[in-house]
């Protein structure tokens, strides 16, 4: 049995969709680790197994079609965001137009939550919450004929009536899975304008967060379990599951054979456990591999970063959402303004690049006045790199819960729109078209300032640099 795993590009827009964190359009390529895993756990017990990044590798839609029409694959396999359901969707209906026997099989956020609307045939399967031991126990199924009505995270279509079969237990040894398939990858196309050095990949050393911001939408992976697990669990989160340092360390150093030379980590919070990170940064420093990760401020101390710095840890992404405590507060952040600065300043002293992430109407105490601040204060904090984002109440959310009981939602509810480019909510005080303005403003005010043009003279003049930058600061605003 031929399975043939595909991120097609984007037919409803102009910009390709960025499907590991989920929840915008692509600025930069990063590879899909999740349909990687799943590849590499069907290949281990020896299917034939295929990955074509169509968006990235900029397909036609006639060489899609094309494609299509020449494959010999028997299964083909979707990771599905909430902004690429259209598109995603649309492929598979030419899957079946042209592949009346094909198996599709749609896997990751969205058909978790929405996963009715996936099921067209009784040839079409979703896969909700986690993948791996799911998509190996179907595919074993289909390929010997046997009944797969009692597979555990799946749902699908038979004799008229759907099937949501009960949630599959969380896979509690992540070390168990095998590394991921990237040697399906045409590696050169990938690259993060944070690291300069390629080949370029990501790591996942960790899944899901215990933390209870009422908007976070996680990594597409993590997303994906929790809305499951809550769905199963009185809407409660999932435990956070943990790679060994060993684990980490060893799959480091494969990517270090394999000639790689930068990665980022995109757990949703990386620095989980003091000794766990001291053997990790101890284990890959000699490496000579650059990397950067997320991390909360409150995990940042100058011991961790002294750490990170030496490990050739080259940025940090830290999720500030607001300079205002009242805020932090209302959004159930739990955490001190105090610990956003300290953590900007150790990250500036041991020389690794800041990024921030704030977002655009987290709450209802926010004002035009607090965005302005916000920015004025991030201009001047002398960060490196922020986010901009405007706060989307994703089903599944306590935000969600409160954007439909307050009747925030412009269209009355949830529809999939990037983070980066509109708000599909309205504040009595705060209306959606300036959320929309604000974030325009936030990006030029910040990215062409003079502080970040100095700051960034040397790399601009690194021309492979500023191309990426370039390219990357052009999908951002068109």
């Amino acid at each position: 049995m031929k399975i043939t795993f595909i991120d097609p590009p984007n037919f409803f827009h102009k910009r390709n969709i960025e499907r590991v964190f989920g929840c915008t359009y692509s600025l930069y390529p990063i590879p899909n680790i999740y349909s990687l895993y799943n590849a590499a756990v069907l290949e281990k017990d020896g299917f034939l197994v295929n990955y074509i990044d169509m968006a990235n590798e900029n397909w036609s839609k006639r060489r899609i079609l094309n494609f299509i029409e020449k494959d010999d694959s028997d299964i083909y396999c979707f990771y599905t965001v909430n902004l690429s359901m259209d598109s995603d969707i649309r492929i598979a209906e030419e899957i079946r137009r042209r592949k009346g026997d094909a198996y599709i099989i749609f896997c990751g956020p969205a058909p978790t939550y929405f996963d009715k609307r996936f099921l067209k045939d009784e040839s079409i399967f979703v896969i909700r919450g986690e993948t791996e031991e799911t998509i190996l126990e179907l595919i074993r199924c289909l390929k010997k004929g046997q009944s797969y009505l009692n597979i555990k995270g799946v749902s699908f279509l038979m004799d008229g009536k759907f099937f949501v079969n009960p949630m599959r237990p969380l896979i509690d040894n992540l070390d168990v899975l095998p590394f991921p398939a990237r040697h399906l990858l045409k590696k050169e196309i990938y690259y993060n304008p944070k690291l300069p050095l390629r080949p370029f990949t990501v790591i996942q050393t960790s899944r899901n967060c215990p933390y209870r911001c009422v908007f976070c939408a996680p990594a597409a992976l993590s997303f994906a379990v929790e809305l499951e697990y809550k769905r199963y669990n009185e809407g409660k989160k999932p435990p956070l599951r943990l790679r060994s340092a060993e684990s980490v360390v060893e799959e480091f150093e494969k990517l270090h054979f394999q000639g790689y030379k930068s990665v980022s980590i995109i757990d949703d919070q990386f620095l989980w456990d003091k000794k766990r990170t001291m053997k990790i940064c101890e284990g890959i420093k000699s490496l000579g591999i650059q990397w950067g990760c997320l991390a909360r401020a409150d995990h940042l101390n100058e011991e961790i970063v002294k750490m990170l710095s030496e490990s050739n840890c080259r940025y940090v992404d830290i999720g500030v959402e607001s300079f205002r405590q009242n805020i932090l507060d209302d959004i159930k952040k739990d955490i001190k303004l105090e610990m956003i600065y300290e953590a900007v300043r150790l990250l500036k002293k041991y020389n690794i690049l800041c990024k921030v992430n704030l977002v655009l109407g987290s709450s209802p105490l926010q004002t035009r006045r607090d965005i302005k601040e916000d920015i004025r204060i991030v201009r001047h904090l002398g960060v490196d790199a922020v986010m901009f984002s405007i706060a989307t109440p994703f089903p599944g959310t306590e935000f969600y819960k409160l954007a439909k009981q307050n009747g925030w939602f412009i269209r009355k509810d949830y529809y999939p729109e990037s983070i980066q480019t509109k708000a599909i909510i309205s504040y009595p005080h705060l209306s959606y078209r300036e959320l929309n303005y604000l974030i325009k403003f936030a990006n030029l005010s910040f990215y062409l300032s003079k502080e970040f043009i100095k700051k960034n003279i040397k790399y601009i003049l690194n021309i492979r640099y500023f191309l990426n930058a370039l390219m990357a600061f052009k999908r951002k605003f068109f």
